[in-house]
């Protein structure tokens, strides 16, 4: 089959799922978008495309975690609710088994790069990434994970490096990138060891500081930087679950009346996995899906927001195994997997994501969507 390109990926979806085009495109608009859109034109009609964007990443899990993830959540399983879905390949530049900072580069620029780099291509030249291709547009902007906001793969959102482990650099980077809201965990790693305190390094980059649940919930207007403790394993913040810092940031993203794009991101899931910690991996999987769930719900409500649940990679080798009744899940290895990974979608856009995807169309796709005028 010939190779299609991501605008005309987006074209061919959408002319699967409707006999109505004339709603959906503009004759100008088909004859251009298969190319790279200019940044004038939009790819679609206006009125289908998503007004926000939320994309949520459970890093490390392969098929069988979101098998397991089925499994404990059963009847509540919200990543079943998103209708469309996608079988990722996961590769990186210079290895089959990727790493979590190029495979967030891939779906934040839609370029391949080496394990180890953020924000950049193989070659080290930075690229510009979703997120701030949506500031230019005027969007609200918020990164959100349960590990540290230097992390891997809000870092490859936000930053530019070709050494993800210089955290030093790549949480200056975040913090003077613009973004409207940042929420992590982390907050034991401020104010000792010579490292600013959280109200220092806020006032960087011109972020209140927020370091408690009541805090974020009494929050002035403006640009936030939330940092909470820190859970066993990058599970969930004992001062707030996942799902509630994710519904918290939804709302405050969504004031904005040009639209928004979020990152939301269970790193409890990978580091269950390399720790081989079945324990807190259910835990991570329970919170994970529980997130789904609210943004799910969010989204409906509105109508409005393209909806993308995935992952960035295998992590630990993960196998279901045993008898019914009897489990014998195991890990095989503690290290990243090089297997394809599924991807979830629902709302305005979603009809795109199909099929087999290489992870840097996902990231492609999602460029393309935010570049649209108006919205």
């Amino acid at each position: 089959m010939m190779d299609i390109d991501p605008p005309c990926r987006y074209i061919a979806a959408m002319t699967k799922t409707t006999n109505a085009l004339a709603s959906f495109f503009a004759a100008a608009t088909l004859i251009t978008a298969c190319g790279t859109p200019p940044s004038n034109q939009p790819a679609v009609g206006n009125d289908d495309l998503p007004r926000g964007i939320i994309l949520i990443v459970g890093d490390g899990m392969g098929s069988a975690h979101f098998t397991l993830a089925r499994l404990l959540r059963g009847d509540d399983y919200h990543i079943g609710r998103l209708p469309h879905t996608a079988l990722i390949g996961t590769a990186s530049a210079d290895s089959r088994a990727t790493d979590s900072a190029a495979a967030a580069t891939a779906y934040a620029t839609g370029v391949k790069t080496n394990n180890d780099y953020v924000g950049v291509d193989s070659a080290g030249i930075p690229q510009t990434t979703v997120v701030e291709i949506a500031q230019q547009r005027g969007l609200a902007t918020g990164l959100v994970t349960t590990a540290p906001f230097g992390d891997a793969t809000p870092a490859a959102f936000a930053a530019h490096t070709r050494n993800r482990r210089d955290i030093a650099t790549v949480a200056e980077q975040i913090v003077t990138s613009g973004v409207d809201v940042v929420a992590s965990t982390g907050l034991e790693y401020f104010g000792v060891e010579g490292i600013p305190t959280l109200e220092q390094f806020a006032r960087r980059g011109g972020y209140q500081a927020v370091s408690t649940a009541a805090e974020l919930k009494a929050a002035e207007t403006g640009p936030v930087l939330a940092v909470l403790p820190s859970g066993t394993l990058d599970s969930d913040s004992p001062e707030m679950p996942l799902a509630e810092l994710a519904a918290w940031t939804m709302k405050r993203l969504a004031e904005d009346p040009d639209g928004f794009f979020l990152l939301i991101e269970h790193e409890g899931t990978d580091s269950a996995s390399h720790a081989n910690d079945m324990a807190a991996l259910r835990t991570s999987l329970r919170s994970l899906d529980e997130t789904v769930g609210t943004a799910m719900d969010f989204a409906e409500e509105r109508g409005d927001v393209l909806l993308i649940v995935l992952s960035d990679h295998g992590t630990g080798g993960f196998q279901l195994a045993g008898k019914l009744g009897a489990q014998e899940d195991r890990f095989t290895s503690r290290d990243h997997t090089g297997e394809d990974v599924p991807l979830f979608a629902a709302g305005p856009g979603a009809e795109a994501f199909n099929g087999f995807m290489d992870n840097t169309e996902v990231g492609q796709l999602l460029l393309s969507l935010v570049r649209r005028p108006g919205g």
